[in-house]
């Protein structure tokens, strides 16, 4: 029985439908530095963000 070691993920589980996004050239380019600053890939790096955007979007609509 050959049982491979598990890839560690990047995300909760349950995380598990993705989203497509459409970014600027410009944009893709920045997620990808910010993403490499932090040695996630542009997708984790992209949730990140999202999740961070959100927190401040709910902040501000109950202002």
């Amino acid at each position: 029985m050959d049982l491979k070691p598990s890839k560690p993920t990047r995300s909760p589980r349950g995380v598990e439908k993705p989203v497509a996004m459409r970014l600027l050239p410009e944009e893709r380019e920045e997620l990808e530095r910010i993403a490499a600053d932090e040695v996630r890939s542009a997708a984790s790096m992209a949730r990140i963000i999202y999740l961070r955007g959100v927190s401040h979007y709910r902040a501000e609509a109950s202002a």
